[in-house]
């Protein structure tokens, strides 16, 4: 399934690259096919399950950063059809 993510930590001023730096790394470290745009990050994931433990993996590490609120904003496009990120792609640009 292809998610759109974005991460707003609230409460901590305007500067937030470290916090969404904060968070693509937690999508990077477990090895998840991704693409960083200017509005949030493009994930291509298996399960509802695998998007719950990357937002919860997310949340602890902000928190940890000294983030008491954040606002997530997520799409999904679930099919029963494989789709990739590329896939999607082509679809629009063929």
């Amino acid at each position: 399934m292809i998610v759109e993510i974005s991460v707003v930590p609230i409460g901590v001023g305007e500067s937030l690259g470290k916090f969404v730096k904060e968070a693509l790394e937690v999508i990077k470290e477990k090895g998840i096919r991704h693409e960083l745009n200017a509005m949030g990050t493009v994930l291509e994931i298996d399960s509802f399950g695998e998007l719950c433990d990357i937002l919860e993996e997310i949340r602890k590490r902000l928190e940890d950063m000294g983030c008491g609120r954040i606002y997530f904003v997520v799409k999904v496009d679930w099919s029963e059809k494989k789709r990739t990120i590329d896939s999607k792609i082509k679809s629009v640009l063929s």
